[in-house]
């Protein structure tokens, strides 16, 4: 196991500083999931996973293409693999937690020929609390969502950070910050790198773009603006067209399907009401022949009662139709 460990951080262990800005933030319960995947288009050489105590690292699960997988002892019984048949998802699931796995826990992938990756995952104690959105946007899946933010408060931005919301979780889309040469250096999360491109050639006009948007990407969108004088914070929140803001194509379609149905009952009722219209108007036609004059034989009727076929109209059926 050693000969492994060692392999390992030979090509890529470093220190992992508390202040560096986590891919995903996470608040702890009783079962938390520690996402990390990549496309699948690379041959993955050696996974590792890590939780950060103090400067050193505490070995948690590790699989290299050689020499097999590790878990520590420790996470042993708590420790679950998200998709375990799957070779570009090492999610893994943490259950029985307590406030001991409250802390920064490090994906590291070596991937061929990509080259060595990290995700970083903070895991806290207190929630994120609600946010307001500043507007809303709609999206319509694998279409591409656009966001602007622009900084209307004083002062000159040196740093901005773009982060999503959504449910217990914050991801990282990206940071840029403006360095003392004229230079602003950007720099993607983790989830990101691969289908967004982030303008912040203006940093107080950023604007992000995120393609083939799937329903995935819901969630809060938040802008943060860092200045010498005034910090400014910008929220949108965005949906797909299949929820919130715009009504389903399942909810079009039964409300088109029932205007649909209430067209054909009324018509329906009206080809009815005509046909009974029709057919009474038949059966008054062959009373009155039924009591049309005959030429009839003398007979004396002067002994007769006199009989009378008297026609009443049908007079409960409505002529008219609205």
């Amino acid at each position: 196991m050693n000969i492994l460990t060692g392999l390992f951080f030979l090509h890529m262990i470093k220190t992992i500083h508390l202040k560096e800005i986590a891919d995903t933030s996470l608040t702890l319960r009783s079962t938390i999931t520690l996402d990390c995947s990549y496309s699948g288009k690379e041959t993955a050489m050696q996974i590792h996973w890590s939780k950060v105590n103090g400067s050193s690292e505490e070995k948690i699960f590790t699989m290299h293409q050689s020499y097999g997988k590790y878990i520590s002892q420790k996470y042993m019984s708590r420790l679950s693999f998200v998709a375990e048949n799957s070779a570009s998802n090492v999610s893994i699931t943490l259950k029985e937690t307590s406030e001991a796995d409250i802390g920064i826990y490090v994906c590291y992938l070596v991937l061929f020929p990509t080259g060595t990756m990290k995700k970083v995952i903070a895991v806290q104690a207190d929630d994120f609390g609600p946010i307001v959105p500043s507007s809303h946007q709609n999206f319509k899946e694998n279409s591409n969502i656009t966001l602007n933010f622009l900084y209307t408060s004083l002062g000159d931005v040196k740093k901005v950070i773009i982060q999503r919301f959504t449910n217990g979780k914050i991801d990282l889309v990206a940071s840029c910050e403006h360095s003392r040469y004229g230079r602003n250096h950007l720099s993607y999360g983790f989830d990101f790198i691969n289908r967004s491109f982030v303008n912040c050639s203006d940093i107080q006009n950023v604007t992000v773009k995120i393609h083939q948007a799937s329903i995935t990407d819901e969630g809060l969108y938040q802008c943060h603006f860092w200045s010498d004088e005034k910090n400014q914070t910008i929220s949108i929140s965005v949906h797909s067209g299949t929820t919130k803001g715009v009504a389903s194509l399942g909810t079009l379609t039964l409300l088109c399907g029932a205007s649909s149905l209430v067209i054909v009952v009324l018509f329906t009722i009206a080809a009815l009401c005509l046909v009974r219209k029709q057919k009474n108007k038949r059966i008054q036609e062959k009373q009155v022949d039924v009591n049309a004059t005959y030429s009839q034989p003398n007979i004396n009727t002067e002994d007769m009662e006199h009989t009378y076929a008297n026609f009443v109209p049908n007079l409960s059926f409505s002529r008219s139709w609205t």
